[in-house]
């Protein structure tokens, strides 16, 4: 569903960039990134060098004689895989943001949000999480590293707006989803199934028996189902409208109130808030590459 421009987008907004990994501790000892690092692009394996300036408390000179490493061929093939779950993650769900918010347009959740995209979504952030922590660990070796570099303070905004997305991707999947299955295009749609409201209608009235035992699952003994037009059944029914009294009505023409309304304007709010989120990333990766 994510069309080819989302996914190129995502492609250097998720890529870790290597080449600025410790730019400030290069600065400090006035060396190369191959100095410490097997990669000569910096970042990832430490050679000997880099371990003893990690070991040290990242002060330099450190011992002479030291030279450097070769990165195990395992762990390369570890984190080649770690990446490459991580990436294809990201694209999975930032470019699903992008596709929805911007193409789709928030209104296409109105009703509820879709199963299986929920299920992707939560795959992708599980993956995620899961994958990042090593890849962390792989690029700083040590809290200060995070702390105390340019590129460690970004990675770190990066997460925090991960960690926001998530809680937010939690309140949408576990609190509004469910509102929102109450909202529908007409006034039809709330049939009572899945659980939908259970509306009928008689004359230019709504009445919801969502919570009449004698309706579960919108059915009424199984010759009527909510979402329908009662007005005609009524007159040859062994009761009248006055069965109807306990529960709320309201006027036809009002037919989106209340909570539903509140409901679709918080999916609205967050949606773009999401978004900008989402774009707050591929901000953050690109001042960390090129800023």
């Amino acid at each position: 569903m994510v069309r080819t421009a989302a996914l190129i987008v995502l492609i250097f907004a998720l890529c870790t960039p290597a080449a600025f990994a410790t730019e400030e501790y290069a600065a400090r000892s006035g060396r190369l990134c191959a100095e410490c690092h097997a990669d000569p692009a910096g970042g990832g394996a430490l050679t000997r060098v880099g371990a003893s300036f990690a070991a040290g408390g990242y002060r330099w000179p450190v011992r002479e004689g030291s030279s450097p490493a070769v990165t195990p061929a395992g762990l390369r093939v570890v984190r080649f895989a770690l990446g490459f779950l991580h990436l294809l993650s990201a694209f999975m769900w930032l470019g699903t943001i992008f596709y929805v918010h911007i193409v789709l347009r928030p209104s296409y959740a109105v009703g509820g949000l879709p199963k299986a995209e929920l299920r992707i979504a939560w795959a992708a952030m599980v993956i995620l999480a899961l994958t990042g922590v090593p890849l962390t660990y792989l690029r700083f070796h040590h809290p200060a590293a995070l702390l105390e570099t340019r590129s460690g303070i970004l990675l770190l905004a990066k997460i925090a707006i991960f960690l926001f997305l998530v809680l937010s991707a939690a309140y949408v999947s576990l609190v509004l989803s469910k509102k929102l299955k109450s909202v529908r295009s007409g006034w039809q749609h709330n049939d009572g199934r899945e659980g939908r409201r259970g509306w009928v209608k008689v004359g230019e009235q709504l009445h919801d028996l969502t919570a009449s035992a004698r309706w579960p699952e919108g059915n009424h003994f199984g010759r009527h189902q909510a979402g329908t037009d009662l007005t005609e059944a009524l007159k040859t029914a062994p009761h009248g409208p006055e069965k109807l009294a306990a529960f709320p009505a309201f006027s036809l023409a009002d037919r989106s109130l209340g909570a539903e309304n509140k409901a679709v304007r918080t999916l609205f709010v967050m949606a773009y808030v999401n978004l900008f989120a989402a774009l707050a990333v591929v901000f953050v990766i690109a001042l960390w590459r090129w800023g």
